[in-house]
This record gives structure tokens, C-alpha cells and sequence, in this order.
């Protein structure tokens, strides 16, 4: 129940982070290192992230037969958010790039390779 949890805030923490304004990044500390480097750290960001989510989608206790659903869930969210960026973009500021889904997906086949064995391992009832 604890691992569901964990992963059920992860995802919703994340899901919001991509939907808010984010700060100009001239009033950030470090700023000049930030817009710099603004498209390197966005994309390394994207994909760490959809890296860290597919280990912890491994985690959860779910019998291997449902296992690619949760594969589908990452793949989905990543498409889903960067649609809902376009949708909102009047209103957060962002807009959604397909490209992104891209660097989402490489995280979650980088994710998937490192945890290979934890989603090949049945947790199910």
C-alpha cells in the first residue's frame, strides 16, 4: 500500500509541476547558468524524471500480467501533460511540445532498462 502511495504522489506532484507558471528564470539564483543551459537542464529534467517514475511504477505491487498497463499509464501521461500544457498555455505560460513526449519516452525505456528485472518479477495477488 505504502509503494501505491508513493507512486500516486509522485505522479500527481509531477503532473501539477508540468501544469503550473514556472519563474522567469533571470529572477532565479544561478540565473545565468540557467538560461545558459535553459534547454539542456528542461530536457535532462524530462527525462530523469519519466526515468525515476517508471522505477518507481516497477515497485508498485501489481501481477505481472498487468504490468504493460503501467507501461501504457507513463507512456499516456507524458503525451497527456504536454497536451494539457497546450491547452493551458494562455494560462501557465507553457506550451506543449511533442518533442518532449520524445525525451518522456527515452526516460521511461532508460527507466525500464534499469529496473528490468523489477518489472519482469510478478508482485501481483
Amino acid at each position: 500500500m505504502a509503494r501505491w502511495l508513493v507512486w500516486t504522489l509522485f505522479i500527481v506532484a509531477w503532473t501539477v509541476a508540468m501544469e503550473v507558471p514556472i519563474p522567469e528564470p533571470s529572477a532565479l539564483p544561478g540565473a545565468e547558468i540557467i538560461v545558459t543551459n535553459k534547454y539542456l537542464i528542461a530536457k535532462a529534467g524530462h527525462v530523469a524524471i519519466y526515468a525515476l517514475m517508471t522505477v518507481l511504477s516497477a515497485r508498485v505491487p501489481l501481477a505481472l500480467r498487468y504490468r504493460w498497463l503501467m507501461m501504457i499509464f507513463l507512456m499516456g501521461h507524458a503525451f497527456g501533460t504536454e497536451l494539457l500544457q497546450a491547452a493551458l498555455e494562455e494560462y501557465c505560460h507553457r506550451g506543449g511540445v511533442l518533442g518532449d513526449v520524445g525525451y518522456d519516452h527515452l526516460g521511461i525505456l532508460l527507466g525500464a532498462a534499469i529496473r528490468w528485472k523489477w518489472w519482469t518479477k510478478d508482485r501481483g495477488q
